[in-house]
């Protein structure tokens, strides 16, 4: 009778035993999942917003906006240079310049379609980016007077309207590296400065600057 009650004494502080070990186990695991949980939320929803490649702040739509009218200014004057021109080199730079921002409008007007905006600011015309008082474009005059030279009065006007015209993207796209939010809009920024900083130092060399 000693030995059945000391059995059973055994067997239940055995299975007393096992249920605390259960218990500290599941919330031990229990804590841990939520901390887990939580750790996890926390290190995977915010990098994944900040990095999101459609993030962007009004500073990136305005960019992309008017540089849209802007690379269309470039490639309508290196398409002026076909056959009022015979220098090789600005032949060749012309095309390089439209092979470039090409694509590139392509692109732009595709993030403003993601982004749901209007390829032109509220308000604007392709008109209004004519003035010739900000980003390099050209005046509606000054497109004519290109249009209507030819032979190295072109060459000479054709060079410095487009070392005026690249140096307003690139001042702009510098500006908005520091202001944007969006990786793509600052990875074309980029792009736009490092090759258009190197057409320019060509062009200033062509014109014996």
């Amino acid at each position: 009778m000693n030995t059945r009650t000391k059995t059973s004494g055994l067997i239940a502080a055995a299975a007393a035993a096992v249920a605390l070990i259960a218990g500290c186990s599941n919330d031990d695991s229990g804590s841990g999942h939520s901390m887990d949980s939580m750790g996890g939320a926390s290190m995977t929803s915010s990098p994944a917003q900040s990095a999101s490649p459609g993030a962007h702040n009004n500073a990136d739509v305005m960019w992309v906006q008017m540089m849209i009218p802007h690379h269309q200014q470039a490639v309508e004057m290196a398409e002026l240079a076909e056959g009022r021109t015979q220098n090789a080199e600005l032949l060749a730079l012309a095309g390089q310049i439209k092979a470039a921002q090409d694509p590139e409008i392509a692109q732009m007007t595709g993030w403003l379609t993601e982004w749901g905006v209007p390829t032109m600011a509220a308000g604007m015309s392709h008109a209004d980016m004519g003035h010739g008082d900000g980003g390099g474009m050209m005046t509606a005059d000054q497109m004519t007077q290109l249009e209507q030279a030819s032979g190295a009065e072109f060459d000479r006007a054709w060079l410095e309207m487009m070392i005026a015209h690249h140096q307003g993207a690139v001042d702009s796209s510098t500006a908005i590296v520091k202001d944007g939010q969006s990786e793509q809009v600052e990875e074309l920024a980029q792009k736009i400065i490092a090759g258009q900083e190197a057409e320019i130092s060509q062009m200033k060399s062509m014109l014996g600057q």
